[in-house]
Formats: C-alpha cells, structure tokens, sequence
C-alpha cells in the first residue's frame, strides 16, 4: 500500500470512519511504527494549519477595515477548535499505538508486564532529568520487584508536604 492511502486510512481510522478490518490492518505489529509516523505527521499538518491561521489572523487584524475583523475573527476561530478537536483524537490514537508499540509482538504479554515496562521508563526519565525520586516513585519502582512499599505513604511523605 502507498504512503498516500495508508495516510488516508489513518486519517479515517482517526474519524472512526473505517470498517474493522481496515482499522485492524493499520494495528497489525508490521504496521505500528508507520502508523505511528502517519499519525506524528498528522498532528505536525495539524499543529502548522493552526499557527497559519493565527498568523492569517494577525495580519487581517492589521489589513482588514474593523467590521469585518470580527467575522474573519469567529471564522478563524471555528477553524482553530475544528483543528484542535480533530488533534485531539489524534493524539488519542497516537497513545494507543504507543501502547500496542510497547507491548510488543508478543500479543501473549500481559499487562503487568505493559505497566513493568512503563514503571522502567518513568525510572528511566527520572534519572535521564535528573529529577529527585519521591517516596511515591521509589514505592512504585519498588513494586517491579513485587514489593508494596506504599505502606505508611503519608509519613513517608511528610518531609516533602511541609
């Protein structure tokens, strides 16, 4: 399938427009990172059509006589939310093939071993940032090792409450 039809698939699968075994063709684990890509091109069209219209908006705010600002204002305006709303399912959809990426192949794998390996990238980040881990967060690392260290969380949290 060419790039053009399998970015229209995407973008009616977005819509919900499509029959269920075209939707499952774009989930297929031989399909997920193209998908993934059609998708971040998606919201990077998105993201320019939204700033083209503020900048149209700026410069008709500059150029157009001020009775009919207002009108080009609402109707730019429309267009924005109609964007916006539309990337928002986008993104959506891009969270879920995140999730079947990070699963993997293996359409065995379980769950916990989903949240397993979103706990070792939150680790991973943490310590990437430099950011300084909370009782939460080492209680929540903790528990990859099927340790529940979220006992006594309220004392443990004081020193970083007050």
């Amino acid at each position: 399938m060419d790039d053009a039809t399998f970015d229209r698939l995407v973008s009616e699968d977005v819509k919900n427009l499509l029959p269920q075994e075209k939707s499952d063709y774009l989930r297929l684990p031989e399909n997920l990172n193209r998908w993934k890509d059609s998708l971040l091109e998606l919201i990077e069209n998105l993201d320019e059509q939204i700033s083209e219209l503020t900048q149209d908006e700026k410069t008709a705010i500059e150029s157009l006589p001020s009775r009919m600002v207002t009108e080009y204002k609402i109707n730019s305006d429309e267009k924005k939310t109609k964007i916006s709303r539309f990337r928002f399912y986008v993104m959506q959809k891009i969270s879920e093939c995140e999730k079947l990426l990070a699963l993997g192949d293996d359409t065995d794998e379980s769950l916990a071993s989903f949240l397993t390996k979103a706990i070792q990238e939150h680790k991973k980040l943490m310590s990437e940032n430099g950011f300084e881990p909370t009782p939460i967060d080492l209680a929540l690392w903790s528990s990859i090792n099927g340790d529940w260290s979220f006992i006594d969380m309220e004392r443990k949290l004081k020193p970083w409450v007050d």
